[in-house]
């Protein structure tokens, strides 16, 4: 990303923001609500649109044809978007559809495969998150926990380039949290190269490559776990750390 900026209205939601992100490496974004955090991650795939600055993944411009310029058509940006894939806060599931048919559709309807060869990918998918003996069953029967997994499911069944969390436990009750990160601490292990919006800064200390903190739209610190949650010399990333301690009652 390179000098972007985003406005919604006369909000200026994001602020000349320059981030690089390693490949193979997890970055995580923290920061207080409100921040630009989210909406950052969703100008990564063009689920918002940039008012100025360059985002680019591998060199390709992503949104416009053009710095500044002309919108990508739709079928441009449908194809841009099979390389990435995204985890939202809440689950998206098809409710009327099983587990291995949510996981499936996308493989068929994006990739085009076949049917039986979307089951093998989306069976593969599903025991990579620990849910092979949930394959039949509809979102209603499955905890949250279980229903955010079957959503990475779906995503890293596409085989995507980069993967973008958006707060993929804030849904969650706090005992189904811990298999939702558990899944994601292996991605991770395994080097897909991550970029995870969160506000559970254990998983950010103890997981990620890089520490992003941002505030009223800036990024105001960047750096590796240690450099960010101990070493930090701004005072606003201060005030912020210290604010989580008192609340959460624990130290990183």
């Amino acid at each position: 990303m390179r000098k972007v900026n985003k406005y919604y209205g006369t909000f200026h939601a994001l602020r000349d923001v320059d981030l690089d992100i390693p490949p193979g490496k997890v970055t995580c974004l923290i920061g207080p609500s409100g921040s630009g955090k989210s909406t950052l991650l969703r100008c990564l795939n063009f689920l918002e649109d940039y008012d100025s600055g360059e985002v680019r993944i591998d060199d390709q411009l992503i949104g416009y044809e053009t710095p500044g310029g002309r919108r990508m058509s739709a079928r441009r940006l449908r194809e841009m978007r099979r390389d990435i894939g995204m985890v939202f806060q809440q689950f998206n599931l098809w409710p009327h559809m099983t587990a291995l048919q949510n996981v499936a559709e996308g493989l068929e309807r994006v990739r085009g495969f076949s049917r039986p060869e979307a089951e093998v990918r989306a069976r593969e998918a599903l025991a990579k998150v620990g849910l092979a003996d949930k394959e039949a069953n509809h979102p209603s029967r499955l905890s949250g926990g279980q229903q955010q997994r079957v959503a990475i499911a779906r995503a890293i069944a596409m085989q995507p380039r980069i993967m973008l969390f958006d707060e993929p436990t804030s849904a969650l009750d706090p005992e189904l949290v811990g298999e939702v990160l558990g899944v994601m601490k292996q991605l991770a292990s395994e080097g897909m190269t991550m970029v995870v919006v969160t506000h559970e800064m254990g998983f950010a200390a103890h997981v990620a490559d890089r520490v992003v903190f941002m505030e009223r739209g800036e990024i105001v610190a960047v750096g590796s776990p240690r450099e960010v949650f101990h070493d930090a010399a701004d005072p606003r990333l201060q005030s912020f750390l210290q604010g989580y301690r008192e609340r959460n009652s624990l130290e990183f």
